[in-house]
């Protein structure tokens, strides 16, 4: 279950209502049976966590946090000035 943000300098605690609940489904090399195929994993930003990050997977299925588009973060910020 999920208890809070995924981004470990964030302490936010889990709040579905916000921010950004992404699913991934693995492959799994151990079972047989066709339910032990795969493994489905829940990760979580917050809101505040969301605006600057972006939750990625390589080819292993592995997750990484990284930045968000600099440019789309000025064209946001530029974009709410003019609106206030």
């Amino acid at each position: 279950m999920i208890k809070k943000c995924c981004n470990p300098e964030c302490d936010a605690p889990f709040d579905y209502r916000e921010g950004r609940l992404v699913r991934i489904s693995r492959s799994s090399s151990s079972g047989t049976s066709a339910e032990n195929r795969f493994t489905i994993e829940h990760f979580w930003l917050c809101g505040n966590c969301t605006e600057v990050f972006v939750l990625d997977h390589d080819s292993e299925m592995k997750v990484k946090m990284k930045p968000r588009d600099k440019k789309l973060l000025e064209r946001k910020s530029v974009h709410s000035k003019v609106a206030a």
